[in-house]
């Protein structure tokens, strides 16, 4: 594994898990201002060039989430529309519109 990221040049990889707080079993929920951060922060990292890959175990909502984040801080779009384009590059993205109203108004 190790050795493919080196072959396609990932610079950092970002384990989406960090930013959620399991409480028990499949509740999950974002913690919301480590999320944000990590949206500025992968904004940062793109400005510099650098590909960052976002991991998560099985990459169907957290993963998308902080994509819909970056996506949306990347591009002043509103989360609505950065879902949009997340779920339309990944169809399989299960969202959770409680998790946005969490993040606030955008």
């Amino acid at each position: 594994m190790i050795s493919e990221l080196k072959e396609v040049d990932i610079d950092l990889i970002i384990d989406a898990r960090t930013l959620f707080n399991i409480v028990y079993g499949s509740n999950k929920k974002p913690l919301v201002n480590k999320v944000l951060k990590a949206g500025d922060m992968l904004v940062a990292l793109t400005e510099l060039n650098a590909k960052v890959l976002v991991h998560c175990s099985e990459g169907v909502d957290r993963t998308p989430f902080l994509a819909m984040v970056y996506v949306s801080k990347k591009y002043d779009m509103s989360y609505e529309d950065a879902y949009k384009f997340v779920k339309e590059k990944r169809p399989q993205t299960v969202f959770h519109w409680d998790w946005v109203e969490m993040l606030g108004p955008k």
